[in-house]
């Protein structure tokens, strides 16, 4: 038995790709219980698919559909792989919110709702066994005979100590190194699963149900260690949506990393308030050279309404710390919240000002199917859910002002963002870099991105990137009142 799990390719993207770490946990697992697998990453491998299917002759393909972005490679995949009679299974949080969208593509055979080692292990015990009766299979949306939709009972997680380490061999290791804060071969890795909180605009409480889960520490540092010995990666980036929880899980941990003595830098994304200066400092000392801090908005009154849960009154203290202790602090901000107002925005804006950071990352409100934030705007009538997946592909919530339901103007947002991605491009004081490096790695990260091989993809991709820049610096200096009414200098 055969199993290909296939990274779909996205469209228009000028960020490095990173690893497909659920695949890999998912293959991995498979191939730990006697499954032969394969992992065909399409935003990396030039391979095409018909190659992949002949060389590999798979009896059952899964594919991942994470975000907007892979919806039209999704389908273009799952459609040919249909065609030449191979089941289709698509995953992952897209698929799982949008099931039923999904489902109406009679070329896909049935969805592997939420997190998918176990699920996978029955459905290819059942594909194994040539009898493949998934009614009994947790975790499963499929259609019945009568083109009714089912969805099955929703399976509980899975005890990570339970999974077998990442082989990493199932993917081209060097493909996927991004240069970093102190590192030019940073490469994803998780360290949990899932985030306690519930902020109204995540998937996190349909996806992950609010439940966070550490992966074992020992399994961590080992492959940690083995990617760094085997492949001269030189920095972690830990994609879990919150490192640690408290300041002991992050003693515990650093410590662990200050005693393997290995020449790696890493960084993460936590939680405002978690540490001060001291706790950052020992960071600092294990290894630890940026930080991303999902803060949102300046208004106390929106983190209320949008249910962040962080304490308004550690923000700039927290931001000082880190930057105190030489870690690049990222600080992520939204605009385009319902209810949002110019005031609020100002409030943001004013909340930038005294951070002691030049990285911005500033973002469109995006509208992701299962969040709060898109259930009530869709129950209230605000917002009509769009009527396929091809509708979906053609979404840009990272680059395009799609919805704005806030009583803020469309042209302040446009404005405020390209000022602060302007701004984040050319800063010169970031800790661990050289002059300009944080503009030297975002045009690193867009030429990586660039489909090559082909004139057309080449070009197209290139053109996009430049129209991105040039948009850029467009809103970022040519509204000068819109900069006057928020204090943008």
């Amino acid at each position: 038995m055969r199993i290909l799990f296939v990274n779909p390719a996205t469209s228009k993207y000028t960020r490095s790709v990173s690893v497909p770490l659920g695949l890999l946990s998912i293959a991995s697992y498979l191939e730990s219980k006697g499954y032969g697998v394969k992992i065909y990453d399409r935003t990396v491998e030039k391979v095409d698919l018909e190659s992949v299917v002949n060389e590999f002759k798979p009896d059952l393909v899964g594919i991942s559909m994470i975000s907007y972005k892979s919806t039209r490679d999704t389908l273009d995949v799952a459609k040919h792989l249909n065609r030449c009679g191979i089941p289709v299974i698509v995953g992952g949080p897209f698929a799982t919110v949008l099931a039923d969208k999904v489902l109406e593509y009679d070329f896909i055979d049935a969805i592997s709702l939420g997190e998918g080692e176990e699920t996978w292990l029955e459905l290819a015990d059942c594909y194994a066994s040539n009898k493949p009766f998934l009614r009994d299979i947790k975790g499963l949306a499929f259609k019945d005979e009568e083109g009714k939709i089912i969805f099955t009972e929703m399976r509980d997680f899975i005890d990570l100590s339970l999974l077998p380490p990442i082989n990493w061999e199932l993917v081209d290791v060097p493909k996927y190194f991004q240069s970093s804060y102190g590192c030019k071969k940073m490469i994803y890795l998780y360290a949990a699963k899932g985030c306690p909180h519930s902020c109204t605009f995540c998937y996190n409480k349909e996806f992950h149900r609010c439940k966070y889960r550490k992966r074992p520490l020992e399994m961590l540092l080992s492959e940690i260690k083995h990617l760094v010995e085997s492949y001269g990666v030189d920095g972690v980036y830990f994609a879990d949506e919150m490192w640690c929880r408290n300041r002991e899980e992050m003693r515990n941990v650093c410590a662990r990393f200050k005693e393997m003595q290995l020449d790696f830098v890493w960084g993460c994304q936590t939680r405002i308030g978690l540490f001060d200066l001291q706790d950052f400092t020992y960071m600092y000392e294990c290894g630890c050279r940026w930080i991303f801090f999902g803060v949102e908005s300046g208004s106390e009154d929106m983190l209320n309404k949008i249910n962040k849960k962080i304490r308004y009154d550690r923000i700039e203290d927290t931001f000082k710390a880190c930057r105190q202790a030489n870690i690049a602090c990222i600080g992520s901000f939204i605009s385009g919240f319902p209810e949002e107002t110019e005031q609020n925005l100002l409030e943001t804006v004013e909340l930038i000002k005294k951070l002691d950071t030049s990285l911005i990352n500033f973002n469109y409100l995006a509208l992701i199917p299962g969040s709060d934030i898109y259930k009530k705007l869709v129950e209230s009538g605000r917002h009509t859910e769009l009527k396929s997946l091809e509708d979906y592909s053609k979404q840009n919530p990272m680059e395009k002002l799609e919805y704005n339901y806030s009583d803020i103007p469309d042209i302040d947002i446009k404005v405020v963002r390209a000022y602060y991605m302007w701004r984040s491009f050319f800063a010169t004081d970031v800790p661990g870099t050289e002059k300009f490096g944080f503009a030297k790695k975002v045009i690193t990260d867009a030429l990586k991105s660039v489909k090559t091989g082909e004139l057309i993809p080449f070009v197209v991709s290139i053109w996009f990137s430049v129209k991105e820049f040039l948009k850029t610096a467009y809103y970022a200096n040519c509204f000068p009142s819109v900069k006057k009414k928020y204090g943008l200098k």
